[in-house]
C-alpha cells in the first residue's frame, strides 16, 4: 500500500495525510494494546480515547504542550456548563491563532472532522473538540459534557502532563493508608494539647487577658483553613503530616507574640502609666520585637522551602504561611481588640481578675524619682509593695537615684525643723 500522501498536504489538517496504509492501519489498530508514543511529530499518529470509545487518525503535531502555561476548570457565566479554559504563551498564541482560522474554516464549510483539534498525552486522546470559532488572543476554552470532576482532571492533565522534564526520585517512602491516617490523627491530637496547654497557661499567668489570645488563635485558625481549602481549590494543594506539624508549631509561635505584647503592656503599669497609655506604649514597643522576629521565622520557612528535601516542604510552607498570617491577625485583630477592652470598666479599672492590676503588679514607680505611698496593710500586700518598690529602684538611672535622695534628704530637713 502506498505510505507517501499524495498529493502532497499543504497544512497539517489536509485530508491527504490520509494514505490507503494509514486508514488500513486505523481499521485495525487495537485500542486495548500498548501505546507507542515515540510516534514521530512530523507524521501521522493513530490515537485513541482514554476509555476506548473512539480512535482518531491525526495529523502531525501543529503545538507542544510546552506552550501552555497554565490550564484551569470553570463554569460558563451563561449557561453554567464546565469548562476547560487554556492559556498559551506567545508562541503557542500566535501558532494556535492561525490553527484555530483554519479549523474555523473547515467548520464553515462541513469538512468535518478537519474542524477537530486534538489533546494527545502519552498516546492517547484527552479531548477532540470542534472549534467554534476563530481565537487569537491565545486563551481558547474547551466545553461538553463535563462534570467539575472531569474538567478539573483534564485540566491538571493539561497543565502538568505536558511539560517536557524528566523526574529523578530524591526519595521514596511508602505509607499504608491505615498508617497515614493514623498519624495524620496523631498529629491532630498532638496539636489540641499543645492548644489546650497554651489555653491553660495563658487563662493562669494573664487571667482574662488569656481570652484574647484563645479568640486571636481561634481567628487565625479560620483564616489559615480558609487559605488552605483556597489554595487546594485553585493550586491543587494537599496537607500534608509535615504541613500538619507546622501548623502544630505555629500555636507556640503565635502564643509568643502575645506574652512580648502583653509583657510590654505590664512594664508600662509598673510604670505608673495609665492602662489606656500603657496598652499604646506596649504597642509601639512589642511591635518592633514581634516583627524582627517574625521575619526571621520567615525567612528561616524560605531557605526550608528551597534547600531542604521535599518531605520538609510542607512543613516549611505552612510555618511560613501561619507566621505571615500570625503578623496579620496581632495587627488588624489583637491590638484593635486591646484598645477596646483598655476602655471598659472591667479592664480598664484594672480589675484583680482582669490581667492588667496595677496593684497586683507592683506598679509603684510613676517615673523620674517619684513612688507612690506605700500603706501599711496585709503582710502579703506590704511584701508586694516592697518587691516593686525594689524593683522600682533598681530600674532608675543615677541621675533619677540622686535626685531622690535629694528628695528624701529634704523631707527629712523639713521634719527636723518641725521637730
Amino acid at each position: 500500500m502506498n505510505d507517501e500522501p499524495s498529493p502532497s498536504p499543504t497544512d497539517k489538517s489536509d485530508p491527504s495525510w490520509a494514505t490507503e496504509k494509514q486508514i488500513a492501519a486505523l481499521r485495525s489498530y487495537d485500542c486495548s494494546a500498548e501505546v507507542d508514543s515515540s510516534a514521530a511529530e512530523d507524521k501521522p499518529l493513530i490515537a485513541c480515547e482514554e476509555n476506548g470509545s473512539a480512535k482518531y487518525l491525526l495529523g502531525p503535531v501543529e503545538l507542544d504542550g510546552t506552550v501552555i502555561d497554565d490550564a484551569t476548570a470553570g463554569r460558563e457565566q451563561q449557561s453554567g456548563r464546565w469548562t476547560v479554559n487554556l492559556e498559551f504563551d506567545a508562541k503557542g498564541t500566535e501558532i494556535f491563532g492561525d490553527v484555530s482560522q483554519r479549523l474555523n474554516a473547515n467548520r464553515l464549510a462541513n469538512q468535518t472532522p478537519r474542524d477537530q483539534f486534538a489533546f494527545v498525552l502519552d498516546g492517547k486522546v484527552l479531548s477532540a473538540p470542534t472549534m467554534q470559532a476563530v481565537i487569537l488572543n491565545g486563551k481558547p476554552s474547551i466545553s461538553g459534557n463535563f462534570t467539575q470532576e472531569s474538567a478539573k482532571a483534564l485540566a491538571d492533565q493539561l497543565r502538568y502532563g505536558a511539560l517536557p522534564l524528566s523526574f529523578t526520585v530524591e526519595s521514596s517512602d511508602t505509607i499504608s493508608a491505615t498508617l497515614g491516617s493514623q498519624q495524620l490523627q496523631i498529629g491532630l491530637i498532638t496539636g489540641l494539647i499543645g492548644l489546650g496547654l497554651v489555653a491553660l497557661y495563658s487563662l493562669i499567668t494573664y487571667r482574662a487577658l488569656g481570652w484574647v489570645i484563645m479568640a486571636s488563635i481561634a481567628v487565625m485558625g479560620v483564616l489559615t483553613y480558609i487559605i488552605i481549602a483556597i489554595l487546594a481549590w485553585r493550586m491543587g494543594f494537599r496537607l500534608s503530616l509535615a504541613g500538619v506539624a507546622g501548623l502544630i508549631v505555629s500555636i507556640g509561635f503565635t502564643a509568643d507574640s502575645f506574652i512580648v505584647y502583653f509583657e510590654r503592656i505590664r512594664d508600662e503599669l509598673r510604670d505608673g502609666k495609665s492602662i489606656v497609655a500603657a496598652v499604646e506604649d506596649g504597642w509601639g514597643r512589642a511591635k518592633r520585637t514581634i516583627y524582627i522576629s517574625k521575619s526571621i521565622n520567615v525567612l528561616a520557612a524560605v531557605v526550608l522551602y528551597v534547600l531542604a528535601d521535599a518531605t520538609v516542604k510542607g512543613f516549611a510552607f505552612t510555618l511560613g504561611l501561619t507566621t505571615l498570617i500570625d503578623v496579620f491577625i496581632f495587627v488588624i485583630f489583637t491590638h484593635p481588640v486591646m484598645q477596646l477592652l483598655a476602655r471598659t470598666r472591667f479592664f480598664g479599672g484594672g480589675h484583680k481578675l482582669s490581667g492588667l492590676d496595677p496593684d497586683a503588679l507592683g506598679a509603684v514607680y510613676r517615673g523620674r524619682a517619684q513612688f507612690r505611698d506605700v500603706r501599711t496593710g496585709s503582710s502579703g500586700r506590704a511584701a508586694r509593695n516592697k518587691g516593686a518598690r525594689g524593683e522600682a529602684e533598681k530600674r532608675q538611672t543615677i541621675a533619677e537615684r540622686k535626685r531622690a535622695e535629694a528628695l528624701a534628704g529634704s523631707k527629712d530637713a523639713g521634719k527636723d525643723s518641725d521637730a
